[in-house]
């Protein structure tokens, strides 16, 4: 079997032997015979780089990297930041020392193993940094565990996703060097925020042979004392939509500078503006924006840093002051500088190695952060999520080539495919990182302060198979370790709900099931504001047995616990466990029954009934669910297609569930049961919630490839099966309005007609057809996903968020203007279906 392993030079070399790891294993040489038994040391999936021009491969079979001196930890990478030079490198043949290679600059993970007992930097701390060390394969990051130094990464707070950490390494340290060592910024005068270090006297005490040689003067001679910068001079980035100049941008501001940003106006002008900067010139004609920088500054800008290559850096360098007597002007090139130079101009390249060669600048640097993460001083990039893990870092790289993903940063989640991942300590990592890098709901309790905002809730994956019937990949589990994951970076993000599935059996590829008052049970206990509503299904329950569960869980649970009542529609799952199946009206009936019961339990003090399926005589429970204004007993949610689904809202159910519609399918949905419900005497007591599967990408062709994907590859015998079976439900009533009635093949593959409320698109899309969605009258959206792992997150942060945005500024309650904005995208689909 090949594998890897990682010589002293930081080569990275394949073997061929046995197990590739050395020389010399108990005083026997490989190849020769041992006589004595060795557990195989373990390994990991590493992305490899075999040729200039190549793109990378995996391979599985690599050694995880061991620790070599007192200050270098073990890191289990959680997520990857991707960096231009990551492609560039390749494309382009340099920062490649050797062949194969491992690259990668960027990465957010836990910390497996540290050999110094006294450090701020702990096992099982979750943290992010830069590889700036790219000479030492064990320290990038293109694999699934990595080598660094405790002085070279930053602990991130509990109210950031580990996502988010991935993003921020590179770009932080790249910004903090070129103006605290090359510009000489001294960071020590910030007043609005956690003081910085004053890097130039710093170094002034570093010893100059731990610099490396190529750096030294850069280091120590960049820029004299008397010509640093003061408070209210001129600093000017060009290309300072890039995530180092936005943090160039910040840091400058916090030491009192003027900033002049140089970026595509219209794409970027908001989020530059929203930052502070003093100008905002538009990059497309680069002649006038020297102009107008010349002009602003009336000739005396001293200080550029420039992020996008010698071309623009020469643009740059013609609007700095050309004193050939007084100071000179500083420039620094982060990806090149002008092959002309001027007189009165000094020219820098940012010394990176000193992050990494220097412990007393890597770690300044990293305490820094820290704190200005946790005092919330730093607006961080934003960011977009790329599917795949290590495999798919190809497809996320040719996005960087491409162009098409401007102003945000690509993040490659990394998820283990292993269920019980063991780390080479012999301990058994933590399941995800929500339950080890954040534990922080003051941004939910802000983001959902408002009354009459819509809610969010989220399937619980507690059956296998994922939530589309395809054999597309899904990142989704159903084992507790991963839910308990999903529900804390639920309820993180801004989700207030989920719903756990009911099945008794194996259907449409779910194999594997948990029973949904139990699992949801257990979700309980991993998390502290979501409410979980667990799936009831008459027959199998009896109402006492129910209502008894329910209470016990909500005392204890202090009220978190709500349940769904589903009537049934797979008969299998009924008669292989000796329970009569009736056909659909009358399982309606018995859910209604099952429903005033469980009130009546919940609210009388001995409760009475008579009933064609249920009787009671005098029943008192105790104890009994927590009563609250406006909550007398757990929500009860109920849902169905059908006109005897809608009367059984309409006569008892708190919320009413609908699958996917089109526009005016949902407006009829609403009025009867509304108008139903004023007939029962309940009028406005029933409120409302839908199902959407929802695909966010980039751009809408994208998302629309993914969808196309799902449905080029179901599993057409599970979704013919599925569809057999729900024949059972809508297409079983009298007059076909029940669920899936009018249900295709491609919108079976989603088994809630998910497809159909069309939140595939991009961000701005999606949460523009929400807000349509609430303005019909929708209290409540249940959505799911394609991978779990990646995507409750990317929507908290791009699209629930931007929800809450748009309600505050008025959107989501004039039903009108919401279907002028957005009702097309409905009706369009309809006349396609029609014709």
């Amino acid at each position: 079997m090949a594998s890897v392993s990682n010589e002293k030079d930081g080569s990275f070399k394949p073997h061929v032997n046995g197990d590739g790891y050395g020389a010399k294993v108990n005083g026997y040489t490989n190849g020769d015979h041992d006589p004595f038994q060795h557990r195989p040391k373990p390994q990991q999936n590493v992305l490899l780089l075999h040729g200039p021009g190549q793109k990378y491969s995996l391979h599985k079979t690599g050694q995880v990297p061991e620790l070599r001196s007192e200050r270098e930890i073990l890191i289990k990478v959680v997520a990857i930041g991707l960096n231009p030079v990551d492609w560039k490198g390749p494309d382009y043949n340099f920062g490649i020392p050797s062949l194969p290679w491992v690259n990668g600059r960027d990465f957010a993970g836990i910390v497996i193993k540290t050999d110094r007992s006294v450090t701020r930097v702990k096992a099982g701390d979750v943290v992010f940094g830069p590889c700036t060390d790219y000479r030492d394969v064990r320290k990038a990051a293109y694999q699934e565990y990595l080598i660094t130094t405790d002085f070279n990464v930053a602990r991130l707070p509990k109210s950031l996703s580990v996502n988010t950490g991935a993003a921020l390494g590179v770009a932080f340290v790249s910004a903090f060097l070129a103006l605290g060592i090359s510009l000489g910024f001294d960071f020590s005068t910030v007043e609005q925020g956690p003081s910085g270090p004053n890097l130039r006297e710093i170094i002034k005490v570093v010893d100059r042979d731990t610099v490396p040689e190529d750096v030294r003067d850069e280091t120590f001679y960049a820029i004299k004392d008397d010509e640093r910068p003061q408070a209210r001079d001129w600093f000017a980035i060009w290309g300072a939509s890039s995530n180092t100049g936005l943090f160039a941008i910040q840091l400058a501001k916090l030491i009192g500078l003027r900033v002049i940003a140089v970026a595509d106006a219209v794409r970027h002008g908001a989020r530059l503006s929203d930052l502070g900067v003093d100008v905002l010139v538009d990059r497309h004609d680069p002649s006038r924006a020297t102009e107008i920088i010349r002009s602003v500054t009336k000739g005396r800008l001293r200080f550029g840093l420039d992020t996008v290559g010698k071309e623009t850096a020469a643009y740059l360098q013609e609007s700095l002051q050309r004193s050939t007597e007084g100071k000179v002007s500083h420039l620094v090139g982060l990806t090149g500088l002008p092959k002309k130079k001027l007189p009165g101009v000094k020219y820098h390249s940012i010394p990176i190695k000193i992050f990494h060669s220097v412990e007393s600048v890597g770690e300044t640097a990293m305490d820094w952060l820290e704190k200005l993460l946790v005092e919330n001083t730093l607006v961080l990039p934003e960011i977009a999520l790329a599917d795949g893990g290590l495999e798919g870092i190809n497809e996320a790289l040719d996005k960087l080539r491409s162009g098409t993903v401007s102003g945000k940063r690509i993040v490659v989640p990394i998820e283990s495919d292993k269920p019980e991942e063991v780390n080479p300590n012999g301990a058994k990592a933590p399941p995800n990182e929500a339950k080890n890098a954040v534990n922080n709901l003051a941004y939910a309790d802000k983001l959902n302060e408002d009354p009459s905002r819509i809610k969010f809730a989220y399937w619980v994956p507690n059956v296998s198979g994922g939530l589309v019937i395809s054999k597309i990949e899904q990142r989704t589990k159903w084992d507790l370790d991963s839910n308990a994951g999903y529900a804390q970076t639920a309820e993180r993000w801004g989700f207030e709900y989920a719903l756990t599935q009911i099945r008794f059996m194996a259907g449409y590829g779910a194999e594997y099931q948990h029973e949904s008052v139990s699992f949801s049970q257990a979700l309980l206990h991993h998390t502290e504001k979501l409410i979980v509503m667990a799936a009831l299904l008459p027959g199998p329950w009896i109402p006492a047995v129910a209502a008894k569960q329910i209470a016990s869980i909500d005392v204890y649970s202090k009220g978190r616990v709500a349940v769904n009542v589903v009537s049934g529609w797979f008969k299998q799952e009924f008669t292989s466990i000796g329970q009569w199946w009736l056909d659909h009206g009358e399982r309606y009936r018995r859910s209604r029954e099952f429903i005033a019961c469980l009130k009546g339990i919940w609210t009388n003090d001995q409760f009475t009934f008579k009933g064609d399926f249920y009787q009671f005589h005098d029943y008192p429970l105790r104890p009994k669910p927590l009563s609250r204004p406006g909550r007398p007993h757990p929500e009860i949610f109920q849902g169905g297609n059908s006109i005897d689904a809608r009367e059984n809202a309409a006569a008892g159910s708190d919320y009413y569930f609908m699958n996917g519609n089109t526009l005016e399918g949902f407006q009829t949905q609403i009025k009867d049961v509304k108008e139903r419900a004023k007939n029962h005497g309940r009028e406005g007591q029933v409120k409302f919630a839908v199902n959407a599967f929802v695909i966010a990408r980039e751009t809408e062709e994208e998302a629309i490839r993914v969808l196309q994907e799902i449905q080029g590859k179901a599993n057409k015998e599970a979704v013919e099966a599925f569809g057999d079976e729900v024949k059972n439900a809508g297409a079983s009533t009298s007059n076909k309005t029940g669920m899936w009635a009018d249900s295709k093949f491609d919108d079976l593959v989603q088994y809630n007609d998910g497809f159909k409320t069309k939140l595939i698109g991009t961000p701005e899309q999606i949460a523009d057809r929400i807000l349509l969605i609430k303005s019909l009258g929708v209290d409540i959206l249940l959505v799911a996903f394609l991978h779990y792992a990646d995507d409750i997150q990317q929507f908290g942060e791009q699209i629930l968020s931007r929800v809450r945005k748009l309600e505050a500024e008025g959107r989501g309650k004039d039903e009108e203007f919401e279907i002028r904005l957005t009702g097309d995208v409905y009706r369009a689909r309809l006349k396609k279906d029609e014709a």
